[in-house]
C-alpha cells in the first residue's frame, strides 16, 4: 500500500510543525488589535510559516519592520474580509461547509498520527538511526567539482578547446550551461560521494585530480565538462544536526508501516457512473529513482 501510505506520511510533517508549535504556545500573547477583535502572535507565527517552504522559517522578529508591516497589514485586512464575509453568510454555503469538514478531517488524522508517533520515536531510535547513517557514510571519498552541461557533444569540445585557452571555468558555466541552477554559481555542485550521481559523472569526475577539467563526458542529461576543485574524505555531522531529520525519516516509516498494517486487510470497491464495481488492486511497487548529476549535497 504505498501510494496511500506516502501520502498519509506527509501528514507526518504536519503534525511534526504542530508539535513545535505546542512549545511555544506558552508565550502566546494578542500582537495586533483590529477594530477591538484579538490576533494572538501565534496566529500571525502561522501566517508567517506559511510564506516560506518548510517548517524552519527565519523569526518573524528579525526581518526588517516595513517586511513586518506589510505582514501584519496584510493579516489584518485578510481579518476584516472575513468578518464582510460573515456577514454576507458565505460560511452557510455547502461549498464552504465541505472545506471545513475536509480541514477537520485533516486536523484530527494529523493529531492521530501524531500521538501514535510520538511514543515510538525516543532518543534511543534516534541515536541508533545515527549511528547507522555514520557507519554508513563516514570515510566515504568525496570530491567537490563544477560541471558545464550541453546538449551536444560539439558544444562540449568547443567549450573544452575555450578552456584550454585560458577562458574561465566559471564564466563558460555562467553563459552556456544549461544546468541553470548550478549555472548560476560558475558551475559550482558542491562536495559528493560517488553514489550522488549517475555512474557516468562519477567515474569521470573520481577519475580526476584536484584542479584537473575532464574531456566532455555523455550523461542522459547531455555533455559534460567537469572540473575537479577538492577531495576529502567526508564527516558525518554531529547527532544535534541530524537529529531533526532523523526524526522526519523515522516519523515517516512509522506511519507508512501504520498505514499499510491497516490497509492489508481493507476491501477497497470501485463502483463506476454504470454502478459496476472491481476490487481495488494493490498498488505496483514504487522504483527508487537513480540520482542524477547535479543533485549534490552541498
Amino acid at each position: 500500500m504505498k501510494t496511500f501510505s506516502i501520502a498519509l506520511a506527509s501528514v507526518f510533517l504536519l503534525a511534526s510543525a504542530a508539535h513545535a508549535d505546542d512549545k511555544s504556545a506558552a508565550k502566546d500573547y494578542v500582537m495586533l488589535k483590529v477594530d477591538g477583535d484579538d490576533i494572538k502572535k501565534s496566529e500571525v507565527d502561522e501566517v508567517w510559516k506559511s510564506i516560506f517552504p518548510g517548517n524552519n522559517p527565519p523569526p518573524f522578529e528579525t526581518f526588517d519592520e516595513k517586511v513586518r508591516n506589510n505582514v501584519l497589514r496584510g493579516i489584518a485586512s485578510e481579518h476584516v474580509i472575513e468578518k464582510e464575509a460573515e456577514k454576507a453568510g458565505v460560511q452557510h454555503s455547502e461549498e464552504v461547509k465541505e472545506h471545513i469538514a475536509t480541514a477537520t478531517r485533516q486536523i484530527v488524522i494529523r493529531e492521530f498520527l501524531k500521538e501514535k508517533t510520538d511514543a515510538m520515536i525516543t532518543d534511543d531510535k534516534l541515536k541508533a538511526a545515527y549511528d547507522e547513517h555514520v557507519k554508513a557514510t563516514a570515510g566515504q571519498d568525496e570530491v567537490r567539482a563544477r560541471h558545464i552541461l550541453v546538449k551536444t557533444e560539439d558544444e562540449a569540445k568547443d567549450i573544452e578547446k575555450k578552456l584550454k585557452k585560458g577562458v574561465k571555468f566559471d564564466k563558460l558555466a555562467k553563459e552556456k550551461s544549461i544546468d541553470s541552477a548550478s549555472g548560476k554559481s560558475g558551475g559550482e555542485l558542491g562536495y559528493f560521494t560517488a553514489d550522488k550521481m549517475v555512474p557516468e559523472f562519477a567515474k569521470a569526475a573520481f577519475a580526476l585530480k584536484v584542479g584537473e577539467v575532464s574531456a566532455p563526458v555523455k550523461t542522459d542529461f547531455g555533455w559534460h565538462i567537469i572540473e575537479v576543485e577538492d577531495r576529502r574524505k567526508s564527516t558525518p555531522p554531529t547527532f544535534d544536526q541530524m537529529k531533526d531529520a532523523l526524526r522526519q525519516d523515522i516519523g515517516n516509516k512509522v506511519v507508512t508501516e501504520y498505514v499499510d498494517g491497516l490497509m492489508k486487510d481493507t476491501k477497497i470497491t470501485v463502483v463506476d457512473a454504470d454502478g459496476h464495481s472491481k476490487e481495488l488492486p494493490a498498488p505496483a511497487p514504487q522504483a527508487t529513482p537513480a540520482p542524477a548529476a547535479g543533485a549534490a549535497d552541498k
